[in-house]
């Protein structure tokens, strides 16, 4: 399986912490994923958790050279812009821009897609996905817990080729995992029916019940399957750990669920 990129995201240092109370700071959990010397890329998030500000000029500097250094890099949206807020949308926009990220994660919230039914500003979400092609940077719409009808809600308004609109989509495996929207076999199925505009993809395992962000090979995902049917779709794209371990260090996870993921890849 030739083109996949691995990435650890820096969400899972955090994790077991309270929002915004951790004093590792962003610049210090992106090296420690670089400095585990796996070859990962790195996703990127502008703060720590909920209530935590955004970073000051000296971390935001320090975020940038380390930045440079990683393979390659994405960003992934706070939680306060996973409702609708284009100002919040531009800022994590120059955000990823100024570390050099090629693609940012949003969640249907974000584009106010709460409900079926609910109006979305196209207008501004066609503004948004040329500046963020005028950056470099390509949206990718991550799905949630049966979330087909927001993905084929932003693909029928906006059409469903990325490089024209600014708006990939992101499959987060352990979402799909716990879908019920898509039949008996939903990471597959999420995976192929997207597989024309899929550009990111997150990887971690769960239970059927519930989301749980574990180390791969900790649950019941069926990681031969994932992997062939990756394979299967033709993708080639960044593939992100979002892992964490109640139990374990945050560098231990995200080292065992690269040897998982390697296994299936074929790569040593």
């Amino acid at each position: 399986m030739s083109g996949v990129r691995l990435a650890g995201s820096v969400w899972g240092c955090f994790a077991r912490e309270e929002y915004g109370s951790s004093t590792v700071r962003l610049s210090e959990a992106v090296r420690s994923v670089l400095d585990l010397r796996l070859d990962l890329g790195v996703e990127v998030w502008a703060t720590r958790g909920h209530g935590d500000l955004p970073p000051s000029p000296h971390e935001l500097e320090a975020l940038v050279d380390v930045c440079s250094n990683a393979p390659f890099a994405s960003v992934h949206a706070r939680g306060e812009y996973w409702e609708w807020n284009p100002r919040g949308l531009r800022e994590e926009i120059a955000f990823a821009a100024s570390i050099g990220a090629r693609v940012l994660v949003i969640h249907p919230g974000s584009l106010g897609l709460t409900e079926p039914g609910a109006r979305i500003d196209r207008p501004e979400i066609r503004r948004l996905g040329a500046l963020a092609m005028k950056r470099g940077i390509l949206f990718a719409l991550e799905n949630t817990q049966d979330s087909v009808w927001a993905l084929d809600r932003l693909l029928d308004e906006l059409g469903d080729d990325p490089e024209t609109t600014g708006f990939g989509i992101c499959i987060d495996v352990g979402h799909a995992h716990i879908s019920t929207d898509l039949g008996r076999h939903p990471i597959r199925a999420y995976l192929d029916r997207y597989r024309g505009p899929l550009r990111h993809v997150h990887l971690h395992d769960t239970h059927a019940e519930e989301d749980r962000h574990l180390v791969l090979g900790k649950g019941t995902i069926d990681w031969p399957g994932v992997f062939d049917t990756l394979e299967a779709v033709g993708y080639g794209g960044a593939a992100v750990f979002e892992v964490h371990d109640p139990n374990d260090t945050w560098s231990n996870a995200l080292c065992s669920s690269v040897r998982v993921a390697r296994s299936f890849l074929g790569a040593s």
